[in-house]
C-alpha cells in the first residue's frame, strides 16, 4: 500500500506489543479504553490503520501508580521500554510505541487534547471490540466520540501518521 508506514515486521510487533499491553492491564484491573486512530482503527479497519504508526490507549491518572509499577513486567524481557514524556507514558520498542494518556473522568488534562476529551455518556462503561484478534476495550458510545472528533470516519479517511 502506497500510504504504509511501518513494515510488516513492524506491524507484527506493534500486535504483540498490545496484546502484551492489554493482557497486563486486564490481569491487575486497570481499565483502559482505545482512543484516537487506534479507537478508529478498531471500528473501521478492524485493526491497524494501514497508514498509521502506533497505538492509543487511555487510562485514568488515579492508576498511573499501578502502571508505573508494570515498568518492571514490560522491561524485564529486554525488549519494551517505558518512558515518560509529560502527561503520558510511551511503551516502546524500537521504532514502535503505544501512547498511554491519562484521563480524569474521560477529560484529558492537557490543554491541547481537551476537544478530545469524553462526554459522560460517550466514556463509560467500556464495551469489548476486537482489534485484530485482540478484545480490546472502547468507550461506551464510540461511534458517537467518533462523530464528534473524526467527521467523515465513516467514508473519509484522513491520512495521518508521525512519520510524514
Amino acid at each position: 500500500m502506497e500510504y504504509q508506514v511501518l513494515s510488516q515486521n513492524e506491524v507484527n510487533d506493534m500486535y504483540e506489543m498490545f496484546k502484551h499491553l492489554v493482557y497486563n492491564l486486564d490481569k491487575y484491573a486497570i481499565k483502559y479504553c482505545c482512543t484516537d486512530g487506534t479507537l478508529l482503527g478498531a471500528v473501521r479497519h478492524g485493526g491497524l490503520i494501514p497508514w498509521d504508526d502506533d497505538c492509543d490507549i487511555a487510562i485514568e491518572s488515579k492508576d498511573l501508580p499501578l502502571m508505573l509499577h508494570l515498568k518492571y513486567i514490560f522491561e524485564s524481557n529486554g525488549k519494551y521500554r517505558f518512558v515518560r514524556v509529560g502527561k503520558y507514558i510511551k511503551l516502546k520498542k524500537d521504532n514502535i510505541w503505544i501512547d498511554i494518556f491519562l484521563l480524569d473522568e474521560g477529560v484529558f488534562p492537557q490543554k491541547h487534547f481537551k476537544e478530545l476529551s469524553f462526554t459522560t455518556e460517550e466514556y463509560k462503561p467500556f464495551k469489548k471490540i476486537k482489534y485484530g484478534d485482540i478484545d480490546v476495550s472502547v468507550p461506551n458510545l464510540y461511534e458517537e466520540y467518533l462523530d464528534r472528533i473524526f467527521e467523515g470516519w465513516r467514508d473519509t479517511a484522513y491520512i495521518y501518521n508521525h512519520k510524514n
